[in-house]
C-alpha cells in the first residue's frame, strides 16, 4: 500500500482548528493509509497549542503538527512539509478545508496516471455560478495572464489542492522559489519544464467558507500577481530552474 502524506498549511486558524481536526481525525481513522501533517505558519494566535492538544488527545498516530514562530508564506509551509515527509504520494490543500477531504481519494486515484494532479474549480461547473462577480473576473483575468505569460493552459492554477509523486515532488519542491499565493503556478510551471505529466480534477470549495464571500484582497492585490508571474518568468530565463 503506497504512503499518503497530506499536508495541511494553516495560519492564524484558531477559530476553525477544532472543526478542522475533528474533520481530520474522522477521515484518518476511515482512511488508514493517510497521514496527515499541520503546518503552522507562524500564527500569532494559539493555533499551535490547540493543535497540539488534539493530536495529543487522539494519539494515533497518524496526525502530526510542524510549528515554527516566523510566517513565511503558505509556499513555504508547503515546501517545508514536503521536505519532511517520506510518503510515496504527497497532497496538500488549504488548512481550513476550503476544499473537502473527500476531494483525497479522487487527486490520488489520478496519480496512478500523473505525475502532478492539480485541483481545478473550473471543472466543477456549478462552482463559478456561485462565485461573486468581481472573483470571477479576478480570476479570469490571473489565469488569463498565467496562459500569455508562461504558455501554460490550465484554466484554474490557484485552487489550494494539488497531489504529486514522490520523485516528482522531491525535484519540483527542491527548485520551488515562489512562496506567496502565486507559489501554486510556479509548481505546475515547474512540472511541465521538466516533463512530468499533469492532470486535472474538479475542486469544488465547501459551501460556507469564507472564499466565497471575501472580495477585499482582490481588489489590492492584481499588481502583486503580476509581479509573482513575472519572476517566474525571470527565474526561468536565467536559469534558475535549470
Amino acid at each position: 500500500m503506497k504512503r499518503i502524506a497530506v499536508i495541511l498549511p494553516i495560519y492564524n486558524g484558531a477559530r476553525v482548528v477544532e472543526d478542522v481536526f475533528g474533520a481530520v481525525h474522522d477521515f484518518a481513522r476511515r482512511n488508514r493509509g493517510y497521514r496527515f501533517l499541520f503546518v503552522d505558519d507562524g500564527s500569532v494566535d494559539n493555533t499551535a497549542e490547540l493543535l497540539q492538544r488534539r493530536i495529543a488527545a487522539a494519539d494515533n498516530g497518524s496526525i502530526s503538527l510542524l510549528s515554527y514562530s516566523v510566517n513565511h508564506g503558505k509556499g513555504y509551509a508547503v515546501k517545508k512539509a514536503v521536505e519532511r515527509s517520506d510518503a510515496d504520494l504527497i497532497v496538500f490543500t488549504d488548512g481550513d478545508l476550503a476544499y473537502s477531504l473527500d476531494h483525497l481519494p479522487v487527486v490520488v486515484k489520478a496519480l496512478e496516471d500523473y505525475d502532478v494532479v492539480a485541483g481545478s474549480r473550473s471543472l466543477a461547473e456549478e462552482e463559478a455560478q456561485d462565485l461573486p462577480v468581481i472573483r470571477r473576473f479576478m480570476g479570469w483575468t490571473f489565469n488569463f495572464m498565467v496562459r500569455l505569460m508562461l504558455s501554460m493552459p490550465y484554466r484554474d492554477t490557484q485552487a489550494g489542492l494539488k497531489g504529486f509523486r514522490r520523485e516528482a515532488a522531491d525535484r519540483i519542491f527542491s527548485k520551488q522559489l515562489v512562496h506567496d499565493f502565486s507559489f501554486d503556478v510556479e509548481l505546475i510551471y515547474l512540472a511541465r519544464l521538466y516533463g512530468y505529466r499533469v492532470g486535472e480534477v474538479p475542486a469544488r470549495v465547501s459551501d460556507d467558507h469564507s472564499y466565497k464571500r471575501s472580495t477585499v484582497r482582490l481588489l489590492q492585490d492584481p499588481f502583486k500577481m503580476l509581479l509573482s508571474l513575472l519572476r517566474i518568468r525571470c527565474n526561468s530565463l536565467v536559469g534558475k530552474y535549470g
